[in-house]
């Protein structure tokens, strides 16, 4: 069983047998909400790298078979329609744009599959931060939330010159000092010198505001990431790169909210051939985004990393025939 998850930043596929083990993975940066804010459409670049991906995947696989379905830049789109009806033609495959409470459940299915191989069986909450929308899960509660990486920098990118030069303070002289301030707004202000970077970094508590009392709300300790952003920064927490990326080494690492800023950090002070080293090509920017995000929404959960969601969430529902 083939399938496939079509987000508003990279196409996501999985290949799995029927005793619900992976085969084969697969990831492709499509960057669907790229521009969406202001065009509401998807643009012809992400059309063409959408095109390329399927028909990669169509050298190995009958997409005919495939089971496939698109998130929250598709849900936004006008052209969406049109898109698939192009693709359905060209490839012979199915389209499914799903809502945002089926997404959440779907996305869900797949990170518990990924908690049971690890034998974790706690209760936990599960969130997916996307291109454009953020899906907070709890038990029976599954909520969708207006913002993601691309569609929050692109906001918010006005606020300052991405070739301004990024001066941060010696961490490692002033450790012990940082290490002491509990105010995150503060933490940024003194490890962040530019202060149009520290803008970008300061919008993201704003955009916040609806999902942190959701999460205040729930009362959970124990949050699920499953999303391009924590396992990116997981990777880079642990030397890999994008071409040698493995789940595996990934699957029930843990990270907490200081890690997204430290690492987000760290990823924007790297030239843009060494950040497409270790987060893909055209990424940089977009999971800085997302790591001040983050930052900004956690507190002191206990944040588990599982690469699972959606694809295999499809696959999933339909070898047990789950209705989505």
């Amino acid at each position: 069983m083939l399938g496939i998850d079509i987000g508003s930043n990279t196409l996501r596929a999985v290949y799995m047998d029927t005793n619900f083990k992976k085969i084969a993975e697969y990831e492709f940066i499509i960057g669907a909400a790229k521009n969406l804010n202001t065009s509401g459409k998807i643009g012809d670049e992400a059309i063409l790298n959408l095109r390329k991906a399927l028909g990669t995947l169509a050298l190995k696989y009958a997409l005919k078979d495939a089971i496939i379905v698109a998130t929250a830049a598709f849900r936004k789109a006008s052209n969406a329609q049109k898109i698939f009806e192009d693709l359905r033609e060209e490839f012979g495959a199915s389209f499914k744009i799903i809502d945002a409470k089926t997404e959440a459940k779907l996305s869900v299915l797949g990170m518990k599959r990924g908690l049971l191989n690890l034998g974790l069986k706690q209760e936990f909450a599960y969130c997916d931060l996307g291109g454009a929308s953020c899906e907070l899960s709890f038990r029976d509660s599954f909520k969708s939330f207006d913002f993601g990486i691309i569609t929050f920098y692109e906001k918010n990118q006005k606020n300052f010159n991405q070739k301004s030069q990024l001066k941060t303070i010696d961490v490692k002289k002033h450790s012990a000092f940082i290490r002491k301030i509990k105010d995150k707004k503060l933490k940024i202000h003194f490890l962040i010198q530019d202060k149009r970077l520290c803008a970008l970094a300061f919008k993201a508590f704003e955009e916040l505001r609806e999902i942190k009392q959701e999460l205040l709300r729930l009362k959970t300790r124990r949050i699920v990431l499953n999303s391009g952003v924590p396992t990116s920064i997981c990777a880079l927490k642990l030397g890999l790169n994008y071409e040698n990326y493995d789940f595996t080494k990934i699957n029930g690492k843990k990270l907490c909210a200081n890690d997204f800023l430290k690492f987000g950090i760290k990823l924007w002070n790297m030239s843009e051939n060494e950040a497409r080293k270790f987060v893909g090509n055209s990424r940089k920017n977009y999971i800085v985004a997302g790591c001040f995000l983050l930052y900004a929404l956690f507190e002191k959960q206990e944040l588990i990393v599982i690469d699972e969601g959606l694809r295999e969430g499809v696959c999933l529902a339909k070898l047990k025939n789950i209705e989505f």
